[in-house]
């Protein structure tokens, strides 16, 4: 049976919640979007939690006021696995006067996990353009 209507909505939220902890430096809800094994590949493999954590919170202190936009969000799967694949593109405010500019773009191809009644990333893998 393929993935229900409530986990497609689930797996968005998953991927809002990513994008508003990793923009707010949120160390830990960013590490909670990921399995206690998940990966996120973005050239080179980050893995664990203590890694995903660190990861989120130099987002910010390499880039101010970073913001992540995933737009074009297809989930597929069935039971407790699904994958996502999605458009991104990251902003940062630059300049004088500061100003929001794209500063990454690519696509998310991704592998998640159901546990304990919730969607997590397995694997997210970050193409870039």
């Amino acid at each position: 049976m393929g993935l229900t209507t409530d986990d497609v909505v689930a797996i968005q939220q998953l991927v809002a919640r990513y994008n508003h902890a990793v923009d707010s430096g949120d160390g830990p809800a960013f590490a909670d979007t990921f399995t206690d094994d998940g990966v996120l590949d973005a050239g080179q493999p980050i893995e664990g939690r203590d890694a995903l954590e660190s990861f989120a919170k130099s987002v910010g202190a390499g880039f101010p006021n970073p913001r992540h936009i995933a737009s074009n969000i297809v989930v597929e799967g069935s039971g407790d696995q699904a994958t996502l694949k999605a458009y991104v593109q990251m902003y940062a405010s630059l300049g004088e006067p500061p100003s929001q500019q794209i500063m990454a773009s690519g696509r998310y191809q991704d592998s998640l996990a159901r546990i304990d009644g919730d969607w997590r990333f397995v694997r997210r893998t970050f193409v870039a353009d």
